[in-house]
């Protein structure tokens, strides 16, 4: 075997190693980044934007079931009035009511 195929070889594998690392650095920070932004836009959204996504989000669960935490937390700081978690179980066809 020729010693320029053994570096050659070294030389790829360092730098596979060295781009994965990046890669996975990236993703986090990525993650990370996505994680602060929804969170700083589910501070400032009100129950009128939390049905409007939610209907836009049909399909989507991960959205869905996102939004109706912020509709219990939005429940949970309006304790009078209407319940926009009861509101979001109609839109998808359910018949109970949410408990109080």
């Amino acid at each position: 075997m020729s010693p320029y195929v053994s570096n050659v070889t070294d030389l790829f594998s360092g730098d596979l190693a060295t781009i994965s690392a990046t890669i996975h650095g990236a993703g986090r920070d990525i993650l990370n980044a996505d994680i602060d932004l929804t969170r700083q836009e589910a501070d400032g959204i009100d129950a009128a934007e939390i049905v409007t996504h939610y209907v836009a989000a049909r399909g989507d669960y991960g959205i869905q079931r996102w939004l109706r935490t912020l509709a219990v937390e939005h429940d949970e700081a309006q304790p009078f009035g209407p319940r926009l978690l009861d509101e979001l179980d109609e839109l998808d066809g359910l018949s109970t009511l949410a408990a109080a």
